[in-house]
């Protein structure tokens, strides 16, 4: 029998993106951005059901490393064991129910606070106490429970859906395209993750990603420092959305890929070091929250101190910039929930077009619709 999953990605594949045309056409309904029945739907059919990036390789990258992160109501506990192999784990004790770690660190056992239940870094129960004796108490089946997980270019996917088609029938050669232009995952190291509060729905601060078009009012430091936004090229297809810029700085040209559905990653022109590998998550925290994770990569002889300075700068003018657009955006509509947005899809402007985001919201539509 096909998976809900796999039904939806066999959807989501039909979708086509119009690359060419220009047209004006409504987008979703403000209400889209302020129904928590709406962000409980895109839970079940989108969230659960789709490789989702929550770090790089090189987060944790000594044996006992982990880190944690939600997709929505479900944490998930990325660990690298002793074998040095990254595992992904429901962050659920066994037993009881209880979280067994929280942010990020180094452990060899993982003691759930609430009966010390202990795991091992490969995710095996180690110790339960009082049960020695019990019947049928079988130690070996009651491991924390496995998350399947893909690596694109260091970048860690995870799929919620034990059923879900793999990486590669979702976004066919996407990987092998963005790996000839990032760098060796075992060459970087984390230089800065800088988590950033959006008081907006998770699609506006995706949207605000998938265009330009603000870029000229919003971000003057970015187009007069680091970005020629004149240049800016944006095409979508496969579920994927791509994005190149040229920088002000002849020699470097900004690289963007944009996975369904929430995750973006590529080469950054950062002045005076060169292109540097980041990755964006837009995860969603509630109907009116999300955070667009940032993190910054230093590869080969690039300097982290430098790549940490500038991520820092970038947080304070061009991230909060964002963070405070789509804030006034989201008050806007919660106080118009029955407006449909308008978009201006003229791609032959890349700067100017919201093309991308037409494209966006048909994938929305179709995988809310999938049952």
């Amino acid at each position: 029998m096909t998976s809900t999953a796999a039904r939806m990605y066999a959807a989501l594949n039909e979708v086509v993106c119009d690359n060419e045309t220009a047209i004006l056409r409504a987008g979703l309904p403000h209400g889209a951005y302020t129904s928590d029945g709406v962000l409980e739907v895109e839970s079940e059919r989108i969230f659960e059901r789709s490789w989702v990036c929550l770090g790089h390789v090189a987060d944790i990258g000594e044996p006992g490393d982990f880190l944690v992160e939600a997709i929505l109501g479900h944490e998930v506990l990325l660990i690298r064991g002793d074998d040095a192999r990254v595992r992904a784990f429901h962050n659920v004790c066994r037993h009881r129910g209880h979280s067994v770690a929280s942010g990020a660190g180094a452990a060899r056992r993982f003691t759930c606070p609430y009966h010390a239940w202990t795991y091992a870094n490969d995710g095996s129960l180690l110790h339960a106490p009082h049960a020695d004796g019990v019947a049928d108490f079988d130690r070996s089946a009651l491991g924390l429970r496995p998350i399947r997980l893909e690596t694109v270019a260091g970048a860690l996917f995870v799929n919620l859906d034990p059923k879900a088609p793999p990486f590669e029938d979702c976004y066919p050669a996407v990987r092998e395209e963005i790996e000839q232009w990032a760098p060796v995952p075992e060459s970087v190291e984390p230089a800065l993750q800088s988590p950033m509060p959006h008081e907006a729905n998770w699609k506006a601060s995706v949207e605000n990603f998938s265009e330009c078009y603000h870029c000229g009012p919003v971000h003057r430091f970015l187009t007069d420092n680091v970005i020629d936004a004149d240049s800016y090229v944006v095409s979508a297809g496969g579920l994927v959305q791509r994005h190149v810029v040229d920088g002000r700085d002849a020699e470097m040209t900004q690289r963007l890929w944009h996975i369904w559905p929430n995750t973006a990653m590529g080469l950054y022109p950062v002045p005076g070091v060169g292109m540097v590998w980041c990755i964006r998550h837009m995860y969603p925290r509630a109907v009116d929250r999300s955070t667009y994770h940032y993190r910054w990569y230093a590869a080969g002889h690039q300097s982290v101190d430098a790549i940490r300075e500038y991520a820092i700068q970038h947080a304070a003018t061009t991230g909060a910039e964002d963070a405070a657009i789509v804030a006034g955006a989201q008050r806007g509509m919660g106080g118009d929930p029955t407006a449909t947005n308008v978009l201006v899809c003229n791609p032959g402007h890349g700067v100017g077009s919201e093309h991308v985001i037409t494209y966006f919201h048909d994938l929305v539509r179709t995988a809310t619709a999938t049952r």
